[in-house]
Parts: structure tokens; sequence; C-alpha cells
């Protein structure tokens, strides 16, 4: 087989859903885990910095970072994705402009159906009215513009949001987050038009993810991984998001090559934040709130 028939094949295995309809595309927008490009002291340094799990309590982070997360909560066979990492040699937020600009040059060779940007550029709600209208998000937006051509920070929020409000012009389904800045905050972000933005459905994180008039849909933030097991005792991998399904694999882990048999079946703290609700908000919308447990192998890790 040539490379070029190889590739091919690869390619419409990645597009295809396993009963061969066309899998929907998501393009992600996050931080990642280090390519394996990456020197080993690079690698070492940004789990330190970027790691937010580790399952085996040996004080190390595993390689999972926001987005790596984000994208195991997403997952589904049905789904595909395209990930657009957020660098690390730049702000953010601008890093975030780029790659909505790149996705948006690209659609009509490499078309999404959708995009989710689980980040924030949070402010005090106060700053614009008490309580929030809906009705009132232009009227928000063009404060902001009025804060930045004024001297204020917020460009790179402004083109954000205009380049949401493009792509969702466009047909694709948009989805963000609510923010984790409690009840006085808002993801100035949910200010664009035609975006979904997502909170959190349970009523223990009020004082920590925010909710307000403009916070569309509620899913589930919290997320607490449990070890899987065969019926003899041989651990399987962590299921994160409680659909009985290996997302993390044990190789993966730090403490893999030490302590093959002394995994934590319920590693502590949990995963929470409204970046988390939020793919699993896109799962249920594209998959029309019939997304349920489908373990396929590789689909997750």
């Amino acid at each position: 087989m040539s490379c070029r028939v190889a590739l091919s094949l690869l390619l419409l295995s990645f597009l295809f859903a396993p009963g061969g309809q066309a899998a929907q595309r998501v393009a992600i927008v996050d931080r990642f885990f280090p390519a394996l490009s990456a020197s080993a002291q690079e690698q070492d340094l940004q789990r330190w910095m970027y790691g937010m799990l580790d399952l085996d309590g040996d004080q190390i982070k595993e390689p999972y970072y926001h987005g790596d997360l984000v994208r195991l909560i997403a997952a589904h066979p049905d789904l595909s994705f395209f990930l657009y990492p957020i660098a690390s040699d730049r702000p953010p937020l601008e890093s975030i402009v780029l790659n909505l600009r790149e996705i948006r040059a690209r659609l009509e060779r490499q078309p999404v159906d959708a995009v989710l940007l689980s980040w924030e550029s949070s402010t005090l709600i106060s700053a614009f009215e008490v309580p929030l209208y809906r009705s009132r998000a232009a009227h928000y937006l063009t404060q902001l513009e009025e804060w930045n051509e004024s001297g204020g920070n917020w460009a790179s929020t402004v083109a954000i949001i205009r380049e949401l409000e493009a792509l969702a012009d466009a047909g694709v389904t948009v989805v963000t987050i609510a923010g984790n800045g409690g009840r006085g905050m808002v993801n100035t972000f949910s200010f664009a038009r035609g975006v979904i933005t997502v909170g959190a459905i349970e009523p223990e994180l009020a004082n920590f993810v925010s909710d307000n008039a403009l916070v569309d849909r509620r899913e589930p933030a919290a997320y607490f991984a449990r070890l899987l097991s065969t019926p003899d005792g041989v651990p399987l991998g962590y299921d994160l998001d409680g659909d009985l399904c290996p997302d993390i694999q044990l190789h993966t882990l730090s403490s893999y090559a030490s302590a093959r048999d002394g995994f934590p079946v319920n590693p502590w703290p949990p995963l929470k934040g409204s970046s988390f609700a939020a793919p699993a908000a896109l799962k249920k919308i594209l998959l029309a709130e019939h997304a349920g447990p489908v373990c396929e192998p590789g689909a997750r890790d």
C-alpha cells in the first residue's frame, strides 16, 4: 500500500464514526500536554505548571492538561477532534485569537461542526449592571470596546468575542463557559452573539462557578475519578466522567513503572469547574441529547 493511500485511509477513519456515518467535527482551543518533541526537562516543568490531576498520589501530576481533560469528557465515537493548542510562548488570550482565526480561515477546506472554548476572560458583573440581562449583551460588548479604546487591556478579549460571533454566523456551534469566579463575575465571552454558555448543575458549586442571565444551560461540573478493575481485580484505568469507560489509561500515570498494583480507587481532590461542564454540554448538543456511554478502544486516550 502506498503512503498516500494509507494516509487517506487514516483520514477517513478519523472523520467517520464506527458505523460509517460522518463523525461530527469539533475544534478545541485549549492547553494540551506537550508533544513528544518537547524535552524531558520541558515536560517536567510544564507538567508542574499546568498539570491538573495526581491520580496515583505520588506528588507528580499526570500528563493531562486542561485541554486533554476537556477532550476526554467530550469524547465519543461519533465525534472527532481538531486540537488547537494555546501556546506557552505568548499570553493565552493572544494565542486563542490566533487559533480562532485559523479555524475560521480553514472552514472551507477543513469544516468543523463545533468549536469548544473552555476558557474565560472574566470581570465583575457590577462593572456593567446588576443583574445582567441577556437582551443587553451587545451593550455590554460595546462597553468592553470603549474600555479598550480608553486604554484598558481588552483588545484580545474583544477580538475573541468577534471571532466567536463570526464562527457562529458561519453555522458553527460555539460553546464556552460561565467561568469560575463565583456569583459576582461574568465571563465576557458569553457576550458573543450566538454562543452557548455553560455553567454548573451542582448547587454546591454556586460560590465557585459563575451563574447569571447569560448562562444558557448547566451540566455536571465536578468529576470524581474512579479506578475501574476487572471482576478478578486487575486494574483497567480511571473513569473520569462516571460512564464506566476507562478514560485515563494506567500506563500514562507517572508511577506506572513502580506501582502497578497500588493505584488509589477514589483519588482526591475531584476535578471541578465550568470548563468541564462545557464539553459535557457540547456532547449532548451534537448528539441530540443521547450521548449514552460508549466505550471504544482508543476512543478516550
